[in-house]
């Protein structure tokens, strides 16, 4: 029996099209949602998390190993929460967990802050493992790029805000430490209200074809399929995220994971204590502009000329910004640059130089992240809980070390360790991102 065809391929098609570009804005503006609140957020949480090493001191980089530990061990049961609570919810969970952590700085005791920061490294995993999830499911191989630049544009720019506003309301307005996290608390829980308009990832239509009834009916048998597997796929998710540690491609991408981790401990623990109070908000405003800048520019250039030579010129800059800061913390440029009987001029130069290797350190965070984020999602495109996993495992486990060893390890060791770790790191992802070429080449319809 003949079946009966729908025969309206050219209607269909228009249809697709108009559909494909409906989904592919409102996915959009789904990450732009998921963007501000990021940023929000961490507007409060960045300059919590900065202040840390420059107030508590020793106590500060304990309570953030504590922090990062718990974010690293809770990533191998993230994906199976955001799976089953959905990304929504994780969201908001992860959202409630930060402002606590912030509010445990108004009066700070140390089981309080030890406490607080497990907490929070619980509620970071699933609120970063939701947040790859979708970042993800809103994107298709030729939109990954610019949607992950996108979103670390926006979320990056917490550096901005956060750092500017706490300088501002430190030396301006005078404001005590308990006043500032009383605020940075109120302006952590803004973020719920936008999670709450997030919608569900819309399909993308990839190609055109003529309907039949009977293809109608296959298809709902195989999404019926795909649901039942799914669901069994949750209760062995732990297991799929352990085994993607034997795939190629993640054991290629350890290097720079682990990088991407141990240079968080820098950016944000030994870069701001030589700073310190009354710079390191300006310094590092400049270091999130130049990130948040830098994400949006190689998120979209990603997609066009590929994550290869973006990923070499994001190592070469973080290797002159961390050498420029080196060299200015020890008054080697300085010396050479001004007349060393005039330590004004002496000071000036160094911070001049901070303002710049912050800069070169903005451009280079920003070239990994979207790079790193970029290549998982085209190579695990339906594996994204379990791949963001992997990532934030790798990546918190480096951190959380580099902050228990961070008071013991002198600026010129922080120097060689990374200088040494990008360079292995950048090497090894560009045969990483071969894997990702031979996934396009299976899907291109012959």
């Amino acid at each position: 029996m003949k079946n009966k065809e729908l025969q309206t391929p050219l209607l269909n098609g228009q249809q697709n099209d108009d559909n494909n570009s409906v989904a592919l804005l409102n996915n959009k503006i789904n990450i732009i949602i998921l963007g501000l609140c990021f940023c929000i957020l961490f507007s409060a949480f960045s300059p919590t998390q900065i202040l840390q090493t420059t107030i508590n001191q020793n106590l500060g980089y304990y309570t953030l190993a504590l922090l990062y530990s718990s974010l690293s061990i809770s990533n191998f049961i993230s994906p199976f929460i955001v799976s089953k609570l959905g990304e929504k919810i994780s969201l908001i969970i992860g959202t409630l967990s930060y402002a606590i952590y912030i509010g445990s700085n108004i009066y700070v005791t140390q089981p309080s802050l030890y406490i607080s920061s497990i907490l929070v490294g619980f509620g970071g995993a699933i609120l970063w493992n939701a947040q790859g999830s979708l970042v993800i499911k809103y994107s298709t191989d030729e939109t990954i790029g610019s949607n992950t630049g996108l979103f670390f544009a926006l979320f990056q720019t917490d550096q901005i805000i956060g750092n500017l506003g706490s300088a501002t309301l430190i030396n301006k307005a005078g404001l005590s430490n308990k006043i500032l996290f009383i605020i940075f608390m109120g302006i952590s829980f803004i973020p719920i209200i936008g999670f709450l308009f997030l919608n569900y990832p819309n399909k993308i239509e990839t190609t055109i074809k003529s309907i039949n009834i009977q293809d109608e009916e296959e298809t709902k048998g195989n999404e019926k399929k795909e649901e039942k597997e799914e669901n069994l796929s949750i209760k062995n998710i732990f297991k799929s995220t352990i085994i993607l540690f034997k795939d190629k491609p993640i054991q290629l991408l350890i290097p720079s994971l682990l990088y991407s981790g141990i240079s968080q401990t820098f950016f944000f623990g030994v870069f701001p204590s030589l700073i310190g109070v009354e710079w390191v908000g300006y310094v590092m405003s400049v270091f999130g502009f130049f990130d948040a800048l830098s994400s949006f520019i190689l998120g979209k250039l990603s997609d066009k000329i590929g994550r290869k030579l973006l990923i070499l010129i994001s190592t070469i800059s973080f290797i002159i910004g961390i050498i420029l800061i080196y060299l200015a913390n020890k008054s080697k440029i300085t010396q050479m640059i001004s007349n060393n009987n005039y330590n004004n001029y002496n000071e000036e130069y160094k911070i001049l130089c901070y303002f710049i290797g912050s800069a070169l350190l903005g451009i280079s965070d920003a070239g990994f992240n979207t790079q790193l984020y970029s290549l998982l999602g085209v190579i695990y495109p339906t594996r994204g809980e379990a791949a963001v996993g992997v990532f934030k495992f790798v990546q918190s486990t480096a951190t959380a070390i580099a902050f228990i060893y961070g008071p013991y390890a002198s600026l010129f060791d922080n120097v060689i360790v990374l200088d040494s770790l990008v360079i292995i790191a950048c090497v090894l992802f560009m045969f990483a991102d071969n894997f990702s070429k031979k996934i396009s080449n299976k899907d291109t319809p012959i």
